[in-house]
């Protein structure tokens, strides 16, 4: 007795010695479309692609047959072209190439998948060796995945910036992983001074052995750097163009660009933090202290305040104090300087009891020296050096600290 057709299902339809058909049957039980056919006397299948609603009918699709050579059995077929006991090609990796081949290939009728073939493309019909057709599934899934967790890491550090009840969240670069980007890229790959800084900054991650140090790679580097450098500077001389207190602005800067500031201390340390709290609040919770940058030492046991202010501020009194060449400082000056040691002394009264904290130094930088004349840059050296608890550092010092470097690396 043979087995009742339900409606509206795949079902066999005729099996003989040489091959097995499927017919679809519609919700009157009756065949409208031969849906597959699998050889028994050599490894062939055909697979004819149509969708079918009572609303509408039958309806055949773009590519109206698909040969998969070498398998025998559906179940045999890789996952990557079925999804049960279904030749499926229009969800996950396989949907978007074959989207992409309905725009290349405008007059397909024909896709072949050939378990040990060679790929071939003609007008109307495509073979696919099987590993190149199972090569570009994977490339497609590795960089949907890349770009759903790049989707939902720039949605969590949106809403991370307006709500503290979302964290942010860094997406781990894999072994690979530039390789692996740029490989969609032509020869002529043209990098922003941005870009560079990106890259030496994961350069910087990787351990040393792990890095071929060659002649070219140094040279590379360098010319890297140097372009690096070249931006920074641009940006630096921007900044001084600036007629107002832009303090936020430069505070931005250095936050990006630490390493200069860095560079000020005769030993390695680290950024802690921009704009730390350092203590003084009163009972109120009011008059807090608050330095624009905190640094630590590489040991770990010391700290250094840094505070900014901007190349407009002055340094020395234009008129001087007593004639002809004795210069008293400004109160620009004399004003930061105070604020740093009252930054200092409130953060050893609350801080050092919590943390390891002997002789912070503390920097200023504030100020221009190439805008004093002679007698009123003596005055300011005088200062300068007879100041032990605050050390002051002008912007143009800094741009010079700079420019030096650029120096060595093109030398």
């Amino acid at each position: 007795m043979e087995k009742e057709i339900e409606p509206n299902t795949e079902a066999i339809h005729r099996d003989t010695a040489a091959k097995t058909e499927w017919q679809y049957y519609n919700e009157h039980c009756n065949p409208v479309h031969l849906s597959k056919v699998v050889h028994k006397d050599k490894p062939l299948i055909f697979i004819y692609p149509f969708s079918y609603s009572r609303e509408r009918g039958l309806s055949t699709k773009k590519i109206k047959t698909i040969e998969l050579r070498g398998w025998e059995k559906i179940k045999d077929v890789p996952t990557s072209l079925r999804s049960g006991d279904k030749i499926k090609l229009t969800s996950g990796s396989p949907k978007y190439l074959m989207s992409f081949l309905y725009k290349a290939f405008p007059d397909i009728e024909k896709l072949v998948i050939d378990k040990s073939g060679k790929s071939r493309f003609s007008k109307k019909s495509i073979t696919f060796g099987y590993q190149d057709f199972d090569n570009a599934i994977k490339a497609i899934g590795k960089e949907t995945r890349s770009y759903e967790i790049r989707r939902k890491t720039a949605i969590a550090n949106s809403l991370s910036k307006v709500t503290s009840k979302v964290e942010g969240r860094k997406t781990k670069l894999s072994k690979g992983g530039i390789s692996h980007y740029l490989s969609f890229y032509s020869e002529d790959i043209s990098l922003s001074n941005e870009d560079i800084d990106s890259i030496l900054s994961l350069l910087s991650f990787a351990p040393a052995a792990n890095i071929s140090v060659t002649e070219n790679f140094i040279q590379t580097k360098d010319k890297i750097n140097v372009a690096y450098l070249d931006d920074v500077i641009d940006k630096f001389k921007s900044l001084l163009k600036v007629k107002n207190d832009n303090e936020k602005d430069w505070q931005d800067f250095f936050e990006k660009h630490g390493w200069i500031l860095a560079n000020l201390f005769p030993f390695q340390v680290v950024m802690r933090e921009r704009e730390a709290y350092v203590g003084g609040k009163t009972i109120s919770n009011k008059e807090g202290r608050v330095v624009d940058f905190l640094f630590q030492n590489g040991f770990r046991d010391n700290y250094a305040l840094l505070e900014i202010k901007t190349h407009n501020k002055s340094l020395i009194k234009s008129r001087p104090y007593r004639e002809p060449d004795t210069y008293a400082i400004h109160d620009d000056l004399s004003g930061a300087i105070s604020q740093c040691l009252d930054q200092k002394n409130t953060f050893l009264t609350d801080m050092g009891q919590k943390h390891s904290v002997l002789d912070p130094k503390v920097i200023l930088v504030s100020g221009m020296k190439s805008k004093l004349n002679e007698s009123q840059t003596n005055c300011f050296e005088l200062t300068r050096a007879n100041q032990k608890n605050v050390e002051i550092v002008t912007f143009d010092e800094l741009l010079e600290k700079i420019n030096g470097l650029k120096d060595i690396l093109k030398s």
